[in-house]
């Protein structure tokens, strides 16, 4: 490839060859960085392309409103002889995986300027420039938190499990158990509470902003929980919560209904501020999956238990912090088997939920296992069980169960797409966008869950699979009070639907088993 010449300022001329990744170019000679590997979601290697020809925005620089002449460096490559200017005053990276989302106006919740005593909500805190903010995103599984600024630079992001799991792995069999036993609640509500203060206690905090599921919520606020357990299930309350947590004071972001939390509500927040066109659906896929379409000025919404099939509740799954099998790809017969090529961090013993939706895409492809989910050939036997080795060596497989459990978990979004966008009247065809969001869909194939059926068939352009979109959506309230203020008007233009309730529900959910495009 032939040598072109790259300006940075007025000055410094870089050697580049034409294809050359311009942020890998820029990296190399410590003028940027690349925190979250190159992947366009941080937003810290942005650069202004004065002169020269580069590759089009991708989608994600579409997104994220990047299609002029300012650009990511990181998804533009290089096609001649360019003049580039760096982005001035970035704050200092840290390690990210979670998109930076902008508000598209700024009235903060606090005052960065002069420090002293605020009052926020009926309650008095001390802050200034130096004030860290914790947002939390309280999930059934993991607990995702960033440090931040009150400008919302991000100081630190880091996860850790939710200490949980003897109390269920879904938040039926908690709240079950909660409402059976009081003691069981009132070790769910310091548990939270205990971790959540830990985190702030060692990033020296003034202020907590979190959101969670309608149950998480309601534990760590230890609000009455009976509404969520009958007819018509609803959270003690739609309003802002606020609290304090030791010393510190916490608020929850609203809940819109139902099982429908704090955490879609951010969710939806944070989508509101991408540069998509309307109609857009919004997935956050999770043990409990939030689904939004988004529609002119109407916002239809639903929640559904997927269960744990997606991230651990498979016979040889693991967890981000376990490592495991995050990637993987069928690449030949062998013996009348499968043979697969893969990628895995910490060490290959198990298998992450995204490169289960791949497995399970290849194998259908393949013939292996037929669109009702039954595997059909190249299996051998386990305990009378079939098995089909993705490692036979390292005992990595996937068994009938498996393929059963992610059947489920696929109908209960699948069929909830469905009813959404049929109560909705739009068809997949008119969708201009589709979100796909939550830590499970980072490493997500966008064409293997098509093919499966977990998200609708559309132009691979128009979907994006955005990862967490919980703290951005927190940072965009921090940053945007008004989100909060008036929350009410917000939820007012939100029309829940409830799936059991719907006509055809059950019919629709079992057509949903069958592994098919949607």
């Amino acid at each position: 490839m032939s040598e072109v010449k790259v300006l940075v300022g007025d000055r410094l001329v870089l050697t580049a060859r034409v294809g050359e990744n311009l942020g890998a170019l820029l990296a190399r000679h410590n003028l940027t960085s690349l925190p979250c590997g190159g992947e366009g979601i941080c937003g810290l290697c942005r650069v202004k392309i004065r002169e020269g020809p580069v590759t089009p925005p991708t989608k994600y620089e579409r997104l994220l409103g990047y299609t002029g002449s300012l650009r990511l460096a990181c998804q533009t490559t290089i096609l001649g002889d360019l003049r580039v200017e760096l982005s001035p005053g970035l704050p200092k990276p840290v390690k990210l995986s979670t998109l930076i989302v902008n508000p598209r106006r700024i009235n903060p919740l606090i005052s960065a300027q002069g420090g002293g005593v605020q009052e926020l909500f009926g309650h008095k805190i001390n802050v200034g420039e130096d004030a860290r903010i914790l947002l939390v995103d309280l999930g059934t599984t993991k607990i995702a938190y960033q440090v931040v600024s009150p400008r919302g630079d991000v100081l630190y992001e880091d996860s850790v499990f939710t200490p949980l799991s003897d109390f269920g792995l879904d938040i039926i069999s908690r709240l079950a158990r909660a409402l059976e036993d009081k003691r069981a609640r009132d070790e769910i509500y310091s548990r939270l509470r205990s971790v959540v203060y830990e985190i702030s206690a060692n990033h020296s905090t003034h202020l907590i902003l979190l959101a969670g599921n309608s149950v998480m919520e309601s534990f760590f606020f230890n609000l009455d929980l009976k509404g969520l357990a009958e007819y018509p299930f609803k959270p003690a309350t739609n309003e802002v919560v606020v609290d304090k947590v030791g010393d510190r004071l916490a608020i929850g972001a609203p809940m819109i209904a139902g099982f429908l939390g704090g955490d879609a509500y951010a969710d939806l927040i944070a989508s509101f501020q991408l540069n998509i066109d309307k109609p857009y659906l919004l997935i956050d896929l999770g043990t409990n999956t939030e689904i939004f379409l988004v529609k002119d000025e109407e916002v239809y919404a639903t929640t559904t238990p997927s269960g744990p099939a997606f991230e651990t509740g498979i016979s040889r799954g693991s967890t981000v912090f376990q490592g495991g099998v995050y990637r993987a790809r069928m690449t030949g017969v062998k013996d009348e088997k499968p043979v697969f090529q893969y990628s895995y961090f910490v060490a290959p013993t198990g298998i992450l939920g995204p490169a289960l939706i791949s497995i399970l895409a290849d194998l259908r492809r393949g013939g292996f296992i037929d669109e009702g989910g039954r595997i059909v050939r190249g299996y051998k036997t386990l305990n009378g069980m079939k098995i089909l080795y993705i490692d036979e060596s390292r005992d990595l497989y996937v068994s009938q169960v498996d393929v059963r459990n992610i059947q489920k978990a696929i109908a209960a979004v699948k069929s909830g797409v469905r009813i959404l966008m049929r109560e909705a009247g739009v068809s997949k065809d008119a969708l201009k966008g589709l979100i796909i969001a939550g830590n499970f869909g980072v490493n997500l194939d966008v064409e293997d869950a098509m093919t499966l059926g977990l998200i609708p068939s559309v132009e691979k352009d128009i979907a994006v699979a955005t990862g967490n979109l919980v703290l951005p959506g927190l940072r965009v309230v921090l940053l945007d009070r008004e989100y909060l203020l008036n929350s009410k008007t917000i939820l007012e233009e939100i029309k829940t639907v409830e799936l059991p309730r719907m006509p055809g529900y059950m019919d629709i959910w079992v057509d949903s088993l069958h592994l098919t495009p949607l």
